[in-house]
Protein backbone atom coordinates (compact mmCIF):
# COMPACT_ATOMS: atom_id res chain seq x y z
CA UNK A 1 0.00 0.00 0.00
CA UNK A 2 1.16 3.70 -0.79
CA UNK A 3 2.49 5.92 1.82
CA UNK A 4 -0.36 8.72 2.13
CA UNK A 5 0.71 11.72 0.96
CA UNK A 6 0.53 14.93 3.10
CA UNK A 7 -0.09 18.62 2.23
CA UNK A 8 2.31 20.43 0.44
CA UNK A 9 3.86 23.42 3.39
CA UNK A 10 2.85 26.93 2.11
CA UNK A 11 4.50 30.30 3.97
CA UNK A 12 1.39 32.58 5.06
CA UNK A 13 2.48 35.50 2.98
CA UNK A 14 2.27 33.50 0.05
CA UNK A 15 -1.32 32.74 0.56
CA UNK A 16 -3.20 35.40 2.83
CA UNK A 17 -4.42 37.11 -0.26
CA UNK A 18 -6.37 33.68 -0.95
CA UNK A 19 -8.95 34.29 2.48
CA UNK A 20 -11.81 35.37 1.10
CA UNK A 21 -11.27 35.52 -2.34
CA UNK A 22 -14.60 33.97 -2.76
CA UNK A 23 -13.99 30.56 -2.07
CA UNK A 24 -13.79 29.30 1.63
CA UNK A 25 -10.11 28.31 2.93
CA UNK A 26 -9.05 26.20 5.33
CA UNK A 27 -5.95 26.66 6.94
CA UNK A 28 -3.86 23.86 8.77
CA UNK A 29 -1.17 24.68 11.16
CA UNK A 30 1.62 22.13 12.59
CA UNK A 31 4.47 21.47 13.21
CA UNK A 32 6.47 18.38 10.57
CA UNK A 33 8.01 16.44 13.82
CA UNK A 34 4.41 16.28 15.18
CA UNK A 35 2.50 12.89 14.28
CA UNK A 36 -1.15 13.88 15.08
CA UNK A 37 -0.39 17.14 12.94
CA UNK A 38 0.95 15.01 9.94
CA UNK A 39 -2.06 12.75 10.71
CA UNK A 40 -4.32 16.01 10.28
CA UNK A 41 -1.96 16.72 7.43
CA UNK A 42 -2.44 13.20 5.26
CA UNK A 43 -6.63 13.89 6.07
CA UNK A 44 -6.50 17.40 4.57
CA UNK A 45 -4.47 16.11 1.91
CA UNK A 46 -7.04 12.80 0.60
CA UNK A 47 -9.74 15.76 0.68
CA UNK A 48 -7.89 17.97 -1.38
CA UNK A 49 -7.42 14.78 -3.81
CA UNK A 50 -11.27 14.07 -4.14
CA UNK A 51 -11.89 18.14 -4.48
CA UNK A 52 -8.98 20.15 -5.91
CA UNK A 53 -11.17 23.29 -6.29
CA UNK A 54 -10.68 23.06 -2.32
CA UNK A 55 -8.29 26.23 -0.65
CA UNK A 56 -6.52 24.44 2.14
CA UNK A 57 -3.18 25.11 3.09
CA UNK A 58 -0.67 23.78 5.48
CA UNK A 59 1.06 26.07 7.28
CA UNK A 60 4.28 24.84 9.55
CA UNK A 61 3.83 26.88 13.24
CA UNK A 62 7.38 26.51 13.75
CA UNK A 63 8.52 28.89 10.57
CA UNK A 64 5.64 30.43 10.26
CA UNK A 65 5.50 31.92 14.18
CA UNK A 66 4.21 35.66 12.90
CA UNK A 67 0.74 33.57 11.81
CA UNK A 68 0.32 30.95 13.88
CA UNK A 69 1.49 33.06 17.14
CA UNK A 70 1.04 36.95 16.37
CA UNK A 71 -2.03 36.89 13.85
CA UNK A 72 -4.40 33.68 14.96
CA UNK A 73 -2.92 33.16 18.20
CA UNK A 74 -2.35 29.68 18.13
CA UNK A 75 -1.24 27.75 21.03
CA UNK A 76 -1.77 23.86 20.40
CA UNK A 77 -0.74 22.37 17.04
CA UNK A 78 -2.82 21.14 14.98
CA UNK A 79 -4.82 23.70 14.70
CA UNK A 80 -7.52 24.54 11.66
CA UNK A 81 -9.30 27.67 11.21
CA UNK A 82 -11.76 27.42 8.46
CA UNK A 83 -13.05 30.60 6.51
CA UNK A 84 -15.98 31.23 4.80
CA UNK A 85 -16.08 32.78 1.38
CA UNK A 86 -15.94 36.51 2.29
CA UNK A 87 -13.06 35.36 4.66
CA UNK A 88 -14.67 35.31 7.94
CA UNK A 89 -13.58 32.47 10.25
CA UNK A 90 -16.72 30.11 11.13
CA UNK A 91 -15.06 27.71 12.77
CA UNK A 92 -11.80 26.82 14.54
CA UNK A 93 -10.47 23.17 15.45
CA UNK A 94 -7.56 22.31 17.90
CA UNK A 95 -6.12 18.60 17.33
CA UNK A 96 -6.48 15.91 15.07
CA UNK A 97 -10.02 14.01 13.54
CA UNK A 98 -10.90 11.42 10.81
CA UNK A 99 -11.90 12.48 7.70
CA UNK A 100 -15.60 11.45 8.30
CA UNK A 101 -15.83 13.97 10.82
CA UNK A 102 -14.02 16.40 8.63
CA UNK A 103 -16.48 15.67 6.23
CA UNK A 104 -19.25 16.77 8.42
CA UNK A 105 -17.68 20.19 9.42
CA UNK A 106 -16.88 20.90 5.43
CA UNK A 107 -20.74 20.33 4.71
CA UNK A 108 -21.50 22.44 7.71
CA UNK A 109 -19.52 25.08 6.35
CA UNK A 110 -20.23 25.42 2.74
CA UNK A 111 -17.23 23.65 1.13
CA UNK A 112 -19.60 20.62 -0.33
Amino acid sequence: MPEQKTLPINEYKHIKHNIGNGKPTILAFGMSHCYSCLAMSKVFAEVLKEHPEYQIYSIDSQNDRLASRDIYKLKVMPSQIFFNENGEEVFRHTGAYKKAVLDIILKKYGFV
